[in-house]
This record gives C-alpha cells, sequence and structure tokens, in this order.
C-alpha cells in the first residue's frame, strides 16, 4: 500500500481559543450558508441555515463533559428561522418537509463489528443555536440520490447528492506506540477492510477522543488495493499534537472513549473538504492567495454544502475496571 502517496486532509478547530477568519465578505453582501448532511443512520438528519458574515468568530470551548463529538461552534453567525426546507428521495419520491428545531442532537449509530446500538442526544452548553431545521420521516439509503429544496426571502436554492455505499470494516486495531521522552503513550488505530476497485471512491473520517481537537480527514482510494491492509487513518499527524487524532494512554490504558467513523463521500465532497483546508492554511499573505469561498453543490449563490453519506463506525470504550 502506498501509503506515502495518499492525500489525507485534516480540518481542525482548536480547543479553548478563539480565531479570526476574514473570507473578506462585505457586510452589505450577506449569503444563505448551508450545512446539511444526510447519513445511513437513524434520523433525524439536520439542516443548519445561517447568514455569512464580515464578522465572523469561533469560540471553541466544550461543553461541561469535554464531550466534543460532533460539538458545533458557538459562533456569531446569524441564525435563519424563516425558511422552508424540503428534502426528497429521487429513488423513491418521498418529500420530508423539515421543521425547526434547537441545536439539540439525536446520534444514533450502529458499532458494526461489536453489534451494538448506541443513542445520544446532545446540546451546547453555553448557548442554544437557531436556525436548525430537522426531519421527520427520512430515511438515508446507501445508493439512493437526495435533492434538496429551500426557500427563503423569495428566492430557492437546490442542491442534490447521491449516498455512495461504504464498504463494510472487517475490523480496526489500536497499536500500541511509545511516546518520545516526555511524552505519552498513544494507540495508533488501523483500519481493514476490501476497497472496491472498479470505481473511484472518496472518503471522509472522523475520529474523537474528548480532547483538544475536533478533526477530519479526506481520502481518494487512488493508491489503495483492494484489501487496505491496516490502513492508519490519521497518518501524517502528529500524534501528541492533535491530540485526538490518536487515543492516548494514562496508567497503561486507554483514558477516553474514542471512536472511528468512515463515511463514504463524493468527489464534489472530497474537493469541497479540500478546500477548506486550504481556506484555513491560506492567510492572504503576499505568498499566498486571498482566502476564496469552497466549491458548492448549491445553486442561486448559497454557500455550504449537502452531504450524503453512508457511515461505518466502531467505538472503543475506556478501561474503567478497578
Amino acid at each position: 500500500m502506498r501509503i506515502r502517496s495518499i492525500a489525507f486532509i485534516l480540518l481542525t478547530v482548536s480547543y479553548s481559543c478563539t480565531k479570526e477568519y476574514d473570507l473578506q465578505l462585505k457586510s452589505n453582501d450577506l449569503k444563505l450558508v448551508v450545512d446539511a448532511t444526510i447519513t445511513n443512520q437513524s434520523g433525524p438528519y439536520y439542516v443548519r441555515l445561517t447568514k455569512s458574515s464580515a464578522d465572523f468568530n469561533i469560540d471553541t470551548s466544550v461543553r461541561h463533559d469535554n464531550d466534543t463529538t460532533y460539538l458545533y461552534s458557538y459562533d456569531r453567525a446569524i441564525p435563519v428561522k424563516d425558511a422552508e426546507i424540503y428534502i426528497t428521495d429521487n429513488s423513491t419520491s418521498f418529500t420530508d418537509t423539515l421543521a425547526p428545531c434547537s441545536a439539540g442532537k439525536w446520534f444514533h449509530y450502529k458499532d458494526s463489528i461489536h453489534n451494538v446500538d448506541y443513542s445520544r442526544f446532545e446540546i451546547p452548553q453555553k448557548t442554544i443555536h437557531t436556525g436548525y431545521y430537522e426531519t421527520s420521516k427520512l430515511k438515508g439509503v446507501a445508493g439512493h440520490t437526495y435533492s434538496m429544496t429551500i426557500k427563503w426571502q423569495n428566492k430557492e436554492y437546490h442542491a442534490t447528492s447521491y449516498m455512495p455505499p461504504v464498504p463494510p470494516l472487517d475490523s480496526v486495531n489500536l497499536d500500541f506506540t511509545e511516546g518520545a521522552v516526555g511524552k505519552p503513550d498513544y494507540l495508533i488505530p488501523l483500519i481493514y477492510f476490501r476497497e472496491p476497485q472498479n470505481e473511484r471512491n472518496y472518503y471522509l473520517f472522523i475520529t474523537q477522543n474528548a480532547a483538544y481537537t475536533w478533526p477530519y480527514s479526506v481520502l481518494s482510494d487512488e493508491y489503495l488495493n483492494d484489501y487496505v491492509n491496516g490502513l492508519d487513518v490519521c497518518k501524517g499527524v502528529s500524534p501528541y499534537y492533535w491530540r485526538t487524532a490518536y487515543p492516548y494512554l494514562a496508567g497503561g490504558r486507554m483514558f477516553n472513549d474514542y471512536f472511528i467513523e468512515m463515511h463514504s463521500i463524493t468527489k464534489e465532497t472530497y474537493e469541497y473538504y479540500k478546500a477548506l483546508l486550504q481556506q484555513f492554511k491560506t492567510d492572504g499573505g503576499g505568498y499566498s492567495p486571498s482566502p476564496a469561498s469552497p466549491p458548492t453543490n448549491l445553486d442561486n449563490g448559497a454557500l455550504g454544502f449537502f452531504r450524503t453519506s453512508a457511515v461505518e463506525r466502531v467505538d472503543f470504550k475506556q478501561d474503567r475496571s478497578e
């Protein structure tokens, strides 16, 4: 496997700090920003609508229990509360009308290896965001195509996204690695799965270990073999600096619960996350171009993305025995 050739993209939000991102938006040039995801996990699914703003601030303080799983940043984005949103499963012609909701979310997921179902409802500690809309009956199915229509201020916005199947994970191993002098030991997660070879596939990996960052990585299968025999989903990221990239050890035990999710994504989604990374790395100085809006699958001038993904998830629980 040519690991060195694999392009991983990491999108992180740092813990307990404030960052300013100037995307050179004019204060009077507000655009609709869409953050929408449908998976094959149990619903409801959520869409967040906000207005773009030249004054964008992220406060990434975590919840009181340090759970950063899918935690949305406490930002000053302007919520859109009066839109109509419809999502249609093009394979069945079923259309769901989304209803406004709080930022709290039910998360339902299945550990395919251990055959265990989990459910959790999460509400950010400091602020209840508005601008969220939720489905009521829609069911995400791999292989289906979904269309979204948003009606707001006498304009319509549309996006269509296909949900690619995701190959099942055969296993995930945590490989013990001794830390450098003065650094903690850690576990490298290695995944094993059979990769379809008759098509181009793209993946989004999410790893979480309640600590300091919130990492995503995206991967093209261009250099993957037919059988992926121990892929480090965080390849190229320092296990000490990016603390949630690897589960770390305390007293010889895993310090926190840890999970890995593998999401199937389209090429367009892959390019979207790739552009987001470039945006965070670009400072607009003399040796780098000015930040630009990432690509979108939405029309009519909207920003953001409508993503549909099939998901494989594996959980590792902290050893709490005495």
